[in-house]
């Protein structure tokens, strides 16, 4: 079997480190971890995740996804983190997804964005189907966000079956890229999920940037949807 020569000195660097780990803990891991760009030691799972069913019910075909629910932090632009959102959800593959953009909420309800704990209107579910022949509603709101590094950002998203209105799934959680796990699971996401349009970059980039780390929030948030 051949190996590059990038391909050995990873080989190497990751060895060195799982025997760090085990002779010295997690502060020698996690200081090779930044050295060699590797991700040895613990990762991040999601914990707050409510699900009414084990498989999401055969009716769930296309489901919307409204626009962000920003709150405190309305006076940021996120339309880069709206946008994967959309594409990490999509990604998946679970259902046909409609992207409602906050121009058309705006048109039919008066407002850009609904909270996903709020009293929606009653006719949200029914003008939604009406217009896109959904079968369910994705609410997300940003409940907490860091810009400076390490980022971190914490999202509470609900899956509404768009017929009856009722509770599918729900999670709620929040990612501190200064969490040595929730660090080895968003380098591990550009590793082995992601591909960016440098390559080259040392994943530890991820933690420097809302815009990239939201697409592991993304991916890690709608990943525990079954």
């Amino acid at each position: 079997m051949n190996f590059s020569a990038k391909a050995l000195i990873q080989l190497f660097a990751a060895a060195g480190c799982i025997l760090a780990l085990a002779l010295s803990g997690c502060k020698t891991a996690n200081a090779l971890n930044s050295r060699f760009d590797t991700t040895v030691g613990k990762k991040h799972k999601l914990t707050n995740v409510h699900e009414v069913e084990k498989a999401l019910p055969a009716h769930l075909r296309r489901v919307a996804l409204l626009p962000v629910y920003k709150g405190r932090y309305d006076h940021i632009d996120m339309t880069v983190i709206e946008q994967n959102f959309v594409q990490e959800l999509g990604k998946l593959n679970l259902f046909e997804l409609v992207a409602v953009e906050p121009e058309k909420m705006d048109e039919l309800f008066g407002v850009e964005r609904f909270s996903s704990v709020e009293v929606l209107p009653t006719k949200l579910l029914s003008k939604l189907h009406e217009i896109y022949a959904i079968d369910g509603v994705m609410l997300v709101d940003i409940t907490y966000y860091n810009a400076y590094q390490p980022v971190a950002m914490g999202v509470r998203a609900k899956l509404l079956d768009g017929h009856s209105g009722e509770l599918v799934w729900a999670a709620d959680e929040t990612f501190d890229g200064a969490n040595p796990a929730v660090s080895n699971a968003a380098r591990k996401y550009f590793q082995t999920q992601s591909t960016t349009e440098y390559p080259l970059q040392r994943t530890q980039t991820v933690l420097h940037s809302t815009a990239r780390f939201s697409k592991y929030v993304a991916y890690a948030l709608f990943d525990t949807i079954q």
